[in-house]
């Protein structure tokens, strides 16, 4: 068993590093020349680890916990407070189960068609240069929000965008520059009082048969105690569920840069859609940069690929790292469309480890994304669109996707233009 190698990162060069983005923490296993690496900044330590088997010890619930792991800055802006996300074992079990219990078969096709109809909707009116990103947000929050059992109708189409930008700014203020960061913190709290008064409002005329929709299940749902979420809590995580669904924005730009700069890959889904759409988009899922890592405490020693972790460190999951790793992975920086051909779903649904985009392990017990089933609705009905419904030129546009910034898409967001 190996001691794990450090490098220590110098003040003046805490710029340049960040600068790396997704792409840090391999830089850093590169100078260490070992799969895992500890970093070192003033008093502060952080061991980074990645790959198919470091992802199954670290979402084994008996190795590590969430609880404390999390920067503030993350949860004062992407995540809230008191989320899912931070909980552990039974607590986090029970909390899980609330969302879980909305992903139904059913449910999963109510979304699907809600989704369908409103991007149908959108495209119907638009003509000339069109923005991805824009149509994205816009559609996504309008469906989550429906499929949520959300009423908009009473408000006006500048409070509706203005709620849908929040969701956008709570994910790319996480790690920004201050000024970016202070307006973050500012939408949560605006986002969180309207989940607020979603939630008092359905605490006071609850509407039967809705116990499986979204708004009323978190307005219903339990500690481990038997008593009723606080209303703050329970808002968080009402939003939750809508703001990791708008966060898919960013896919869909990333899913224009797949369609719409590389013919190759267009040419080819259009003339074998059926057979090629769940593995275009479960190779998107891998290929394009997402969430970059999350964090944890290990709860005891844990060894991973023969390094000793010693307990209470903290450690993070390099998630896009792990999703390119070339010691499981076949050329993982080539975009390969039919990469996943005969199993596409078992990766969504069976698999726990090959591809974590949005997280490893059993949706129930550990963290793995509750969101995983939308976000493949999502990408189907958008692919379908993009590929079959409609026809598009493209701009000249700047494609560049920066790697040192989170979230992160194309620069020109995905422009195309629809007569």
């Amino acid at each position: 068993m190996e001691k794990v190698p450090e490098i220590k990162i110098k003040l003046t060069d805490v710029s340049q590093r960040l600068d790396e983005g997704y792409l840090l923490l391999s830089e850093l296993r590169k100078e260490a020349d070992a799969p895992v690496v500890k970093a070192r900044l003033l008093n502060k330590e952080v061991i980074a680890v990645y790959g198919k088997e470091a992802a199954r010890a670290f979402y084994d619930p008996a190795n590590f916990k969430r609880k404390g792991a999390m920067p503030k800055l993350v949860l004062k802006t992407l995540f809230g407070e008191e989320g899912v996300q931070t909980l552990d074992d039974e607590e986090h079990n029970q909390r899980k189960k609330v969302f879980m219990d909305l992903m139904t078969p059913k449910r999963m096709e109510d979304y699907h068609r809600i989704v369908d109809r409103t991007l149908t909707e959108k495209m119907e009116h638009l003509q000339g240069e069109l923005e991805l990103f824009d149509i994205a947000k816009d559609v996504l929050f309008r469906s989550i929000c429906e499929w949520s059992g959300i009423d908009l109708t009473k408000m006006n189409e500048r409070e509706i965008n203005q709620l849908a930008e929040y969701q956008i700014s709570m994910i790319s203020s996480a790690v920004t520059n201050p000024t970016t960061h202070i307006k973050g913190i500012e939408n949560r709290k605006k986002s969180e009082k309207w989940a607020q008064s979603l939630i008092e409002e359905a605490r006071i005329n609850p509407v039967a048969g809705k116990e499986n929709v979204a708004l009323y299940a978190f307005a219903n749902a339990k500690d481990t105690q038997g008593n009723l979420l606080p209303i703050d809590v329970a808002a968080v995580e009402l939003l939750n569920i809508i703001r990791p669904t708008v966060a898919l924005t960013v896919w869909i730009a990333l899913m224009g840069h797949a369609l719409f700069s590389r013919p190759d890959i267009y040419q080819r889904l259009h003339t074998e859609f059926d057979e090629l759409q769940d593995s275009f988009i479960q190779e998107m899922r891998r290929y394009y940069p997402f969430f970059p890592m999350v964090p944890a405490f290990a709860k005891r020693d844990v060894t991973i690929d023969g390094y000793l972790i010693p307990e209470d460190s903290w450690v993070v999951l390099d998630l896009y790292g792990t999703n390119h790793d070339e010691r499981s992975i076949e050329t993982p920086e080539v975009f390969r469309i039919s990469r996943y051909v005969g199993k596409e779903k078992h990766i969504s649904y069976d698999e726990e480890y090959e591809m974590i985009a949005q997280g490893g392990g059993k949706f129930e017990a550990m963290h793995r994304c509750a969101g995983e089933w939308i976000t493949l609705h999502a990408l189907r009905v958008f692919s379908d669109q993009l590929v079959n419904k409609y026809k598009f030129s493209v701009p000249e546009q700047d494609w560049t996707i920066p790697m040192n910034q989170f979230p992160t898409y194309p620069n020109s967001k995905a422009k195309l233009y629809k007569k």
